[in-house]
Formats: structure tokens, sequence, C-alpha cells
């Protein structure tokens, strides 16, 4: 993780998926990434949980009528984000800078 860290690259960050792409689960959960998906911190910023901490349902496809309802909210990270901005950055097709 240090690494990782160290490695951070603010250029890569603004290019990042979670800045102009949603993932979608089966269920029509929205996430900010694929990783985010895969560890169930949904566009609320928590793994299904609101901020108090109550369990809560994900925000989902049928929840939204365009992808511009869910613009300019706060994107959920955490340590894990630091691999996609990293060096030159990543994501699903490569390199982001």
């Amino acid at each position: 993780m240090q690494k990782l860290t160290e490695a951070f690259n603010p250029q890569a960050a603004e290019n990042v998926m979670c800045r102009s792409l949603l993932s979608v689960r089966w269920d029509g959960s929205l996430f900010d990434c694929d990783f985010n998906q895969q560890l169930d911190i949904d566009l609320g910023g928590g793994a299904g949980k609101n901020a108090k901490g109550d369990k809560r349902r994900p925000l989902t496809v049928w929840d939204i009528e365009k992808t511009s309802d869910v613009e300019g909210r706060k994107i959920a990270t955490e340590s894990h984000c630091f691999g996609c901005t990293a060096g030159a950055g990543s994501s699903c097709t490569g390199e982001v800078i």
C-alpha cells in the first residue's frame, strides 16, 4: 500500500473511471466503480449503510431517470482507490494519462 500512496498522481485522479462512468450490479444497484461494487460500497458511500450506520437500500437504476441525476455527488473512496491513481493511472481501458 505504501508504494501506491507514494506513487499517487493527481493528474491520474482526474481521469479515473469513477469520475465519468457508473458500475451496475446484476440487481440494478449503482456503484462508482467496479472495485466499489465488489466491496459493496454503493453510490451512497457506504457498505449498505447510511451516514448514521443504519442499514439502507442502495441507489439503483430504477431510482434515477438519467445519469445527470447522480452528477456532482461525492465519490465514495477508500484506500483501494490508490490503485487507480498511482503513476500513469489505471482503468478498464489501460492508462488514464
